[in-house]
């Protein structure tokens, strides 16, 4: 290489790390000014959030709006990571939608910093290479949306991500100690989600593969176990209730048919709607897979992420819900896979030309520049704090209060201890009897109710297409109706009971 092209692509380096790091600013600054717009709070968040509040409210780790029988007693339907985190920021922040969600944007945008250290430091990666592959990543429409929703996946990612990172350190460290942390990462990524069982359990497989030093394994062992054995303590070892809970919860989120049915879903069908918009990504699945397998056959010893996407992904294929949310943290290791083939292959970063790069990045990048467009023009209509103002104002604060539907119900019972909060298709444990006021909060009319109050704040007009592309709800037009009778509880109620 000539002195003149060593100047230039170091120079191509350093605009790339710059590029990367702005990129990367904006839209951490984009998130920050739409945290607690896009979206409003939606039923996987307050699904989560719910048994925090309660075990700050009342001391113990219990559900009120789970529908898992025994939840009422001690909450065990979802490995306990998000309610953790929940936990500890509500013992520090108020219950706002802004301060619930902000430490999940900083673990994503903080993943996404050291997954760009991890591949230019640790595996010497072309910075121009290591900034396409984690820019990418971050403008992903499912990433993107996942990482403003409040779900699991963003501290999965963290987690995952900092294993990485303790698993190709460059700089020395005391093995020891390396792998005490390379464990307790991974017992910390088994309190998130069961799909990051087998994850789990190739990574350990393969660490115990690769060494054999009894100490090392020792402290692995003691670092895997200390997480999920301090939980087992915290819920007095009630495992029965534990297995049963947990894995109830579970069989209703796992796939479903047969074995053609489950690789199509798998490999097609979780990427539907997504890849109407980003048609690339079942091809992207299936090179990927490709490169994990040759390099899984070449070096299967060092071929750590390969034997995680195709063992893993074995069982996420086999029993895994078909949903793409679920796979960002597989997403991960398939970078992680394409990173270890570009040092492989030693590949010269492209020439990208114009005709066929800004068509790509405007499909990119349309999925943010919509939903933050919209998070700005609506901002009105989606504030949560004019929302819980307008709440107010039509909820007493005297007397036992169950407010049922719209999740805003859930951030408002978190102010007031006097109030309950259950979600539309969870109202098993609530009687009518309990309560002095039921109040339905929906933004679908219900003639046969009394509506106490509609929420009308300002709405701007906009074209349908928009709205389409948006996508996304809003708070205008959600309306207040009073519960009067058990019967007209049992009838709001009764898709979700089964009662006749």
């Amino acid at each position: 290489m000539s002195k003149t092209t060593r100047e230039h692509s170091l120079t191509g380096r350093f605009s790339a790390i710059r590029v990367f790091y702005t990129i990367l600013g904006f839209y951490f600054v984009f998130g920050l000014i739409n945290l607690d717009v896009i979206p409003i709070p939606w039923l996987d968040e307050a699904a989560c959030l719910e048994p925090a509040v309660l075990w700050q409210r009342t001391g113990h780790y219990i559900s009120k709006a789970w529908p898992t029988p025994g939840t009422e007693q001690i909450f065990l339907s979802y490995p306990p990571g998000i309610m953790m985190l929940h936990r500890l920021t509500l013992s520090v922040f108020p219950p706002d939608v802004f301060w619930v969600r902000l430490p999940f944007l900083l673990l994503h945008t903080g993943a996404v910093w050291l997954l760009f250290r991890v591949f230019t430091r640790n595996l010497q990666l072309d910075a121009r290479w290591a900034a396409l592959l984690c820019l990418y990543f971050l403008f992903d429409k499912a990433v993107f949306e996942i990482s403003r929703s409040v779900r699991s996946e963003v501290i999965e990612v963290a987690l995952l991500v900092a294993w990485i990172a303790v698993y190709t350190r460059v700089k020395p460290m005391r093995k020891g100690l390396q792998a005490f942390l390379l464990g307790l990462l991974c017992g910390a990524m088994l309190l998130t989600h069961l799909k990051l069982w087998p994850v789990v359990a190739v990574l350990s497989a393969w660490f115990a593969w690769q060494d054999f030093t009894k100490a090392r394994l020792v402290s692995y062992a003691l670092g895997i176990a200390l997480l999920p054995l301090c939980f087992l303590v915290f819920i007095d070892f009630r495992v029965t209730e534990l297995y049963a809970q947990l894995f109830q919860h579970s069989m209703e989120h796992s796939a479903g048919g047969g074995l053609h049915v489950r690789m199509y879903h798998y490999f097609i069908g979780r990427f539907y709607p997504v890849y109407k918009e980003q048609p690339w990504l079942p091809l992207l699945h299936g090179w990927v897979t490709w490169l994990a397998w040759k390099q899984f056959r070449a070096q299967p010893k060092q071929a750590v992420p390969a034997a995680v996407w195709l063992l893993a992904g074995l069982v996420w294929l086999l029993f895994l819900g078909p949903y793409y949310r679920y796979f960002l943290p597989m997403y991960v290791v398939g970078l992680w896979v394409v990173a270890n083939w570009i040092n492989e292959q030693k590949r010269p970063f492209p020439v990208f030309r114009g005709r066929y790069a800004w068509p790509l990045l405007a499909m990119m990048l349309f999925p943010f520049v919509s939903r933050h467009a919209l998070g700005f023009i609506q901002r009105p209509e989606r504030d949560p704090e004019s929302c819980l103002t307008f709440l107010e104002t039509q909820v007493p604060k005297q007397g036992r209060i169950l407010l049922y539907g719209n999740e805003i119900g859930l951030y408002y019972a978190a102010r007031y201890p006097n109030v309950d909060f259950t979600h539309i298709t969870s109202p098993d444990h609530f009687g009518f009897g309990e309560y002095d006021s039921i109040y339905f909060l929906t933004d679908v009319p219900h003639p046969e109710l009394r509506m106490k109050a509609i929420y009308q704040p300002k709405q701007y007009a906009l074209p349908d297409w928009m709205y389409a592309l948006g996508r996304g709800g809003t708070f205008a037009n959600m309306r207040v109706y009073v519960i009067r009778s058990e019967a007209e509880w049992k009838s709001v109620a009764k898709p979700f009971y089964g009662w006749d």
